[in-house]
């Protein structure tokens, strides 16, 4: 997906400002530490000396990276908030599927109801064939003729192996999108 240019742009400003600001404090450190009178002057003396020994000067910078990069990190955690979701793995007893037992939320979301289609696709996504069919057995009739409730009903019908009602329900979802 896309990004709009104003989101993609943000990114580089934010990272040419810090360019900036780290090319003018070096460049004034390099620059300006005969000026300083005393302690000052000796001080960035010294840490000019030790930025720009090759070794400590490479150290240093990376740093000096690490630390902005820690930084930024925070900051958008902060703004952005908790992106971690905690999932539950769900007991057998559950009558999921085997392979299946790590999708089981045990507290739902609070909220809206997915609708029938959706569960059943879901169920059948994960393999749980029983609740896929208990879904669509709770549709009603015209629901059942729907293109994407007959899409499901196909896969489903490939899924259990019943590959005649499959072949059925393919004609005629054929038949309805022409």
């Amino acid at each position: 997906m896309k990004k709009p240019a104003s989101e993609q742009s943000v990114p580089i400003m934010v990272c040419a400002a810090i360019l900036l600001v780290l090319t003018t404090v070096v460049c004034g450190l390099l620059i300006g530490w005969r000026h300083l009178p005393g302690l000052w002057g000796e001080w960035m003396g010294f840490m000019v000396g030790v930025i720009t020994t090759p070794f400590f000067m490479e150290a240093s910078f990376a740093v000096i990276g690490l630390t902005i990069v820690l930084v930024i990190n925070h900051w958008r955690q902060k703004r952005a908030g908790d992106e971690l979701m905690v999932l539950e793995q769900a007991d057998q007893a559950a009558g999921l599927p085997e392979h299946a037992g790590w999708a089981l939320y045990r507290d739902p979301l609070a909220g809206e109801t997915p609708p029938l289609v959706v569960q059943a696709e879901g169920a059948l996504a994960i393999g749980d064939h029983e609740t896929a069919a208990e879904c669509l057995a709770a549709m009603a009739e015209e629901e059942l003729k729907r293109a994407d409730v007959m899409a499901v009903r196909r896969d489903l019908a490939r899924a259990t192996g019943r590959d005649e009602l499959a072949a059925q329900l393919e004609r005629e979802l054929q038949i309805r999108q022409q």
